[in-house]
């Protein structure tokens, strides 16, 4: 490999990553997914060109793979499962193409692994069953497993730890914060995948919600993460003297992350990494979910007066029977099902 070369494929590199970060720039799109982010990086880094290489010859040709969908996963994590396999597919086929007769081209298709898992699990035929494995499916997921809630001395205690009966901080329904119970868990998973839209404030708080859960924008409203726009919405954490403060948005992104729990409060709310939140998601309206759920809040409430509390209960993977069966009532009245949840038929 002589100078002449390597100084050919240094700046092949830096038009590359020129080039690539100039079209996320002109995309605005700060939800751009970190599978074509790193997919392209790894090829940069990679990618040692050949005469019939052709990104040797012009670096940008990759960009066109990016042109495609760069969005075709946020697609999916709003229910356009259709936009996410069309965009794979599409991408993994550009890629292919474009990498053909590089040195790196073996590399560059194993990267793709972790698409082509995705594609498998959740790109079906018509009348087919989508994997339980696939992110996408639309079921009652909730919060990231390791965010923290807080206790009403301040002790921080990770989601996934959370036992019934515990006591929590939440918001009540005069926008106040109170300690309140947890009640019960609506979904449990610590060894699945799911996309999370990460929200990061001016504060330095963050927090990760899957993409139909609701999140409380001030003045008693709770918008569902996918509607909630850096612009327009701010989201509300503790204050220095214990009052709920809102605070900008600096960024969302979606994220593929491990682990989610669905715990609910007898007030609904709950305060996670400090920022204040709905226990819901999969439906519309933070009301309704709360009535939906009175039932469980009365079973705890019986337990508690009859001393059957058990402190020492686990949590397991799965769904609560009684969200699960609700669910699968409404949608055997379609399109009732379609009105009060967000969830994709029966789960």
């Amino acid at each position: 490999m002589n100078i002449n070369y390597i100084r050919r494929r240094r700046r092949t590199t830096h038009l590359f990553i020129h080039s690539f970060f100039t079209q996320i720039t002109m995309m605005n799109n700060h939800r751009v997914l970190y599978l074509t982010i790193f997919v392209l990086s790894q090829f940069d880094l990679t990618i040692s060109a050949t005469p019939n290489c052709p990104v040797e010859a012009d670096p940008t040709t990759i960009l066109s793979c990016v042109a495609i969908d760069a969005v075709g996963l946020v697609q999916a994590t709003k229910g356009n499962i259709r936009a996410f396999c069309t965009m794979a597919e599409r991408f993994m086929e550009c890629l292919k193409t474009k990498t053909r007769g590089c040195t790196g081209e073996d590399f560059v298709r194993g990267s793709l692994s972790e698409l082509i898992e995705l594609s498998q699990k959740c790109c079906v035929n018509k009348g087919e069953r989508m994997s339980e494995e696939c992110p996408f499916v639309s079921k009652p997921q909730c919060f990231f497993m390791t965010d923290m809630a807080q206790s009403p001395n301040g002790i921080h205690i990770p989601i996934k730890d959370l036992r019934i009966g515990e006591k929590v901080l939440a918001i009540d329904h005069n926008d106040e914060i109170v300690s309140t119970d947890i009640v019960s868990f609506l979904h449990y998973e610590n060894n699945s995948q799911a996309f999370f839209y990460t929200f990061t404030l001016e504060t330095g708080h963050q927090i990760s919600v899957t993409s139909d859960h609701l999140l409380y924008v001030g003045n008693r409203t709770y918008i569902q993460a996918r509607f909630i726009d850096s612009k327009q919405h701010k989201l509300y954490t503790i204050g220095k003297h214990g009052q709920l403060q809102a605070s900008n948005i600096r960024t969302i992104n979606v994220q593929l992350k491990q682990g989610y729990a669905t715990p609910i409060t007898q007030h609904g709310t709950l305060i996670v990494n400090s920022i204040g939140a709905s226990c819901y998601s999969s439906i519309y309206h933070q009301n309704l979910g709360h009535m939906a759920m009175a039932p469980l809040r009365w079973y705890h409430q019986a337990k508690q007066i009859f001393g059957m509390m058990n402190n020492n209960q686990t949590n397991t993977n799965g769904i609560h029977w009684y969200p699960k069966t609700l669910n699968n009532v409404l949608h055997m009245f379609r399109p009732l099902g379609n009105v009060f949840t967000t969830t994709m038929g029966k789960i």
